[in-house]
Order: structure tokens, then sequence, then C-alpha cells
């Protein structure tokens, strides 16, 4: 397996041959069946979608009319709403009108999802650390509280 690092400043680095690398090399890697995979500065595999760039580098955007961009822009800002199910009808909008192969149609729908997903679940994490910062629960939390301390009010009242 060849190892890829992909630093900060966006270069990769190819750990077999110790040298940097284009997109344009991993395709080709990719293309004779080698298996190679790619990691962040923070050790996080990202093979999946540095060989999406590679496949789509050149390959489609070249060819694709403006308002085929215009689609798959749109496509993103729908994802970033939250309606994955639209992002996957103008996927398969480009694919039926012959625009975008279909596997790689799938793996920039898979990627951008998964990403999208992985994105989506950190802002969650980071809005509840910030909101029980601040000394707030989530709702549960707070009926559990609150359950708690109707119990033991009635324990005290009992035991006077």
């Amino acid at each position: 397996m060849r190892l890829i690092k992909k630093y900060k400043n966006r270069k990769l680095y190819d750990t077999f041959d110790k040298q940097f690398i284009t997109l344009d090399d991993i395709a080709n890697f990719v293309k004779k069946g080698e298996i190679i995979k790619v990691i962040d500065d923070l050790g996080n595999d990202i093979t999946q979608e540095i060989s999406l760039k590679a496949r789509l580098k050149g390959k489609i955007f070249g060819n694709i009319r403006r308002e085929i961009i215009e689609k798959l822009i749109h496509g993103f800002i729908k994802i970033f709403k939250g309606n994955t199910d639209e992002f996957v009808e103008i996927l398969l909008d480009l694919v039926n009108q012959g625009v975008l192969p279909a596997d790689i149609a799938k793996e920039l729908g898979n990627s951008v999802i998964k990403h999208f997903n992985e994105f989506n679940d950190r802002i969650k994490e980071d809005i509840l650390e910030i909101i029980k910062s601040t000394g707030f629960v989530p709702k549960q939390e707070y009926e559990e509280l609150k359950e708690k301390y109707e119990r033991l009010k009635r324990k005290c009242k009992e035991g006077e």
C-alpha cells in the first residue's frame, strides 16, 4: 500500500517514493491498480476525498456547462441546509443527462454526505458544550434533575 500524507499547505507527499506529488499522480496510481491511503496532518484517513478530487480533476469540470456547475453548487447548498434528498436528486439528474458517470456521482454523493454528517455532528457537540458551559442542560437532563429534586423534596417533607 502506498501511503500519502497531505499537509496543511495542501501539498501531497508520497512516502513510498519520498517526493511531493499531484492529484494527477494519485489518479495514475489508482488507474494502475495501486492501493493508496491518504492521511491528513492529524492522521485522519482522507483517501476517499483525495481519490475523488483526483478523479474529478480535469476529467469532468473542463467539459461541464455553466448551468450544470450551478446545479451542483445548488446541490451543495441544499445539503448544508440538511436536505440530502434534493442533493441526491441533482446528482441523479446529472447522471441521467450524461454529465456525470454514475460511479463518480455515487462517490461524490457518499463523500459529501459523509463529510456533512461528520461536520453536523461536530457542530451539535460544540453547541451542547457551549450550552452546558453556561449552566444550562438539555431538556431530558433537566427533566431528570427536576424529578430527582421532587423526590428529595418529598423525602424531606416525610422526614419532618
